[in-house]
């Protein structure tokens, strides 16, 4: 119940995101031309065109759509509410130029404003994190000391904005565990800095302070949170609740030619990687966006115009079709390597030995959450 009150707070703030800002800052641009021209100016007519101007109301319904489709995923919120803001930013200053002071400012301002509301919707859900959201599946994002990000996802745990890999062999700057394969967890500290490297060789200096150690899937995570104790809740709650097994594949399966390069990576390489590795090919993703929006106009077309435009809609359909299909592969084989920077062969590291010098613990060690 509370989290249905929550989204139901969140709800008018991502609306307000993706649909008020962009056609307030087109209302505002039309009032400030209107005004300098000093012609009459009719709200609800303004508003009727913007709404069923096809051409430039397209990327509202398709951020809604991703609203929908990402409900979970907080963290890409505000950059969802960027899609028709964005839109409505660059048209307004093409529009507006730079002599009308109102129009360029309402059109630079309309990004920042989406974004905010957004990310406000986002800590809504998620924060503070009680009983309610600790056993939903909405996403929780986490700070770490020293840099990176833990995201407690629905059904695993995900860390990004990790430093660059140290091998350039390592095809992902991201790491995961599924919850139904986490065996241990445990609130301890570190009393002195070290250094640590996880599976996709990406290097973490920990501070001296409260840090979570968690293993499961061959892989082992020390991470540097002020909060270990509630972190520690978080994880075992949502372990608990959301876990569910998902069967890799076969070893001979093409979906592990991203995660194979990594396997065998030891030791520091004879030249460090300065290049940051890819999260996802988002380009694809855009692509097909667009081709896809092109493809429902070229079939309003059709009902307004003519059966000319079928060619469009076959061509960008296509299109459209061949671009998520690459893309959902992409992120598959990214998603498996993720979550298996070392072989599905290797055992897990012993909780027994210490992680780094310094460190002292309590264990909590949890059952195999698969068989949950």
């Amino acid at each position: 119940m509370l989290t249905f009150l929550r989204y139901l707070v969140a709800v008018p703030l991502l609306v307000a995101s993706c649909a008020g800002v962009p056609v307030g800052c087109q209302l505002l641009s039309v009032y400030t031309l209107r005004r300098w021209r000093d012609t009459p100016f009719d709200v609800r007519a303004e508003l009727t065109e913007r709404l069923t101007e096809y051409d430039g109301f397209w990327p509202i319904p398709l951020a809604l759509l991703l609203f929908l489709v990402l409900w979970r995923t907080t963290t890409v919120w505000p950059r969802i509410a960027l899609v028709p803001s964005g839109f409505i930013a660059v048209g307004g200053l093409i529009t507006a130029g730079f002599n009308e002071l109102v129009s360029t400012a309402a059109s630079l301002a309309a990004p920042l404003v989406a974004w905010t509301l957004a990310w406000l919707a986002a800590r809504v859900v998620s924060w503070p994190v009680t009983a309610d959201v600790r056993r939903s599946p909405v996403e929780v994002p986490v700070r770490l000391r020293g840099g990176g990000r833990l995201r407690v996802q629905s059904r695993r745990l995900l860390l990004d904005k990790l430093p660059a890999p140290v091998h350039a062999a390592a095809t992902v700057n991201r790491v995961a565990i599924r919850f139904d394969r986490i065996t241990h967890v445990e609130v301890g500290a570190v009393h002195t800095p070290a250094v640590w490297r996880f599976g996709n060789t990406s290097e973490l200096t920990i501070a001296p302070g409260p840090v979570l150690r968690v293993i499961g899937g061959g892989q082992e995570w020390l991470l540097p949170v002020d909060d270990a104790e509630g972190l520690h809740r978080l994880v075992t709650e949502r372990a608990d609740r959301r876990a569910k097994p998902d069967p890799r594949p076969a070893l001979d399966s093409n979906r592990w030619t991203t995660a194979k390069p990594m396997w065998n990576l030891k030791g520091d390489p004879a030249q460090r990687n300065t290049q940051k590795a890819q999260s996802g090919h988002h380009w694809l993703l855009v692509m097909s966006a667009l081709t896809t929006a092109m493809a429902l106009f070229a079939v309003y077309r059709i009902f307004t115009d003519s059966w000319g435009y079928l060619f469009g809609v076959l061509l960008f359909g296509g299109i459209g079709c061949g671009t998520v299909s690459a893309w959902w592969s992409s992120v598959t084989n990214q998603k498996l390597a993720e979550e298996n920077p070392r072989s599905p062969l290797a055992d897990d590291p012993d909780p027994r030995h210490l992680p780094v010098t310094g460190w002292s613990g309590t264990s909590v060690v949890l059952g195999q959450t698969s068989d949950m």
